[in-house]
């Protein structure tokens, strides 16, 4: 069979390119160079967002179905900073940021992700219960350089995952994962160390 390619819609991705510029600008996110985002990204920011360079966002359903979700969400509050470096891949995935997260360079984050740096509630019901909510912890999640988080991993509050380690889709996130290694599981478990060496020639 002949694939069929669909034709370039110009009026869309103009479109989308004029609203994401829009957005950042509104929000006043900080970058060295805008983003390449797929889609339109959904995104409040109260507190301080600086991207760096090269990096992609997909942020509609065509661009990654795997997830079955096809928005990106980003999420600042009052007080809170969210800081991607250079290279990273973000797809269809949510980042909730209350304190601070930091995602280092040529990070892989797959569809369908989430990062939580609070846990959004308190455990005891008197708390919850109250107006505003008093007892909710936080805790800054980290995301070394080289990392990758398959999709549908969620990451919680006070999680620092190491320089080029692997995490398996659908894993839970619940403590720091040391520099090269490959966590998975429920909650996320040690599998095996990663060999990173260069080869010597």
């Amino acid at each position: 069979l002949l694939k069929i390619k669909k034709p370039y819609n110009l009026t869309t991705n103009l479109m989308e390119l004029l609203y994401n510029k829009l957005i950042l600008w509104f929000f006043n996110v900080k970058y060295k160079k805008f983003p390449t985002i797929n889609g339109k990204i959904y995104l409040k920011n109260s507190g301080t967002i600086k991207l760096g360079k090269n990096i992609i966002i997909n942020s509609k359903l065509s661009t990654n179905p795997i997830s079955g979700q096809g928005k990106s969400i980003i999420i600042v509050k009052s007080g809170a900073e969210l800081l991607i470096k250079d290279g990273t891949g973000i797809s269809n995935s949510i980042i909730i940021c209350s304190k601070n997260i930091y995602i280092g360079s040529n990070v892989c984050i797959g569809a369908g992700c989430k990062i939580y740096d609070t846990d959004f509630h308190s455990v005891k019901i008197k708390e919850r219960l109250s107006p505003n909510n008093p007892g909710t912890k936080t805790a800054p999640v980290r995301i070394e350089s080289g990392a990758f988080i398959g999709a549908d991993t969620i990451i919680l509050k006070g999680v620092t995952i190491g320089k080029n380690s692997v995490v398996g889709a659908g894993a839970v996130v619940t403590k720091d994962i040391p520099d090269n290694e490959i966590w998975a599981g429920n909650p996320a478990k040690f599998i095996k160390k990663i060999d990173n060496a260069i080869p010597q020639n």
